[in-house]
C-alpha cells in the first residue's frame, strides 16, 4: 500500500511538473510585447547678463565744439541659450522719454549663430533687434553702451531698465 500511495504520489508530481512546464512554455513561445514612447521637448530659451547696474557719468564736454563726450562702457556680457528655430534677441528701456542719449551695441559675438543688428538708440521705450538669426545655439556677446549729453539738455540723472528678451525672429 505504501508503494500505491508513493505511485500516486510521483505520479501527481510528475503531472504537476509537466503543467507547469506547459504554461510556461505557452507564455514563452510569443514572448514579446510593445509599448509605445512619446518623447517631447519643449522650447527652452534662457538668458543673462552679466553687469546688473552700470553708471555711466558725463563730466565734459568740448570746449571747442560744445559738442558732449560720451561715456562708454563695454564690460557686461550677455549670454543667451535655445533649442528654438529662427530666433533673436531685443532690448529696450523702460523709459519712455529720455532727455540724455544711450546706444547700445551687440559686439564680438561667440556661440553657433547670431549676428549684431546695427548700433540701436533707446530714444522711446520700443523694443528692438539686438542679435538676429538664432536658431538651436548658445551664445555669448559684449554690451556696449554709449551714453551722451548736449549742452541743451542740461544736468540730471536718469535712470533705464534695460530688458533682454529672445523671441521669435
Amino acid at each position: 500500500m505504501k508503494n500505491y500511495h508513493k505511485n500516486i504520489a510521483l505520479r501527481f508530481w510528475i503531472a504537476g511538473a509537466l503543467g507547469f512546464f506547459s504554461v510556461t512554455s505557452a507564455f514563452g513561445q510569443d514572448a514579446s510585447a510593445n509599448q509605445t514612447l512619446t518623447l517631447q521637448v519643449f522650447e527652452a530659451n534662457k538668458i543673462d547678463i552679466s553687469q546688473r547696474a552700470l553708471t555711466l557719468v558725463i563730466n565734459q564736454a568740448s570746449l571747442e565744439t560744445g559738442n558732449p563726450v560720451e561715456a562708454v562702457n563695454e564690460d557686461g556680457n550677455l549670454v543667451w541659450l535655445t533649442n528654438g528655430e529662427n530666433k533673436k534677441i531685443t532690448v529696450a528701456t523702460n523709459n519712455a522719454a529720455p532727455r540724455f542719449l544711450v546706444k547700445v551695441h551687440a559686439l564680438d559675438i561667440t556661440g553657433s549663430s547670431g549676428v549684431a543688428a546695427p548700433e540701436i538708440m533707446l530714444n522711446d521705450n520700443t523694443t528692438r533687434d539686438l542679435v538676429v538669426g538664432v536658431t538651436r545655439s548658445w551664445g555669448k556677446c559684449k554690451i556696449r553702451f554709449v551714453a551722451s549729453s548736449r549742452v541743451s539738455d542740461g544736468v540730471g540723472t536718469e535712470t533705464h531698465l534695460i530688458s533682454y528678451t529672445i523671441t521669435g525672429g
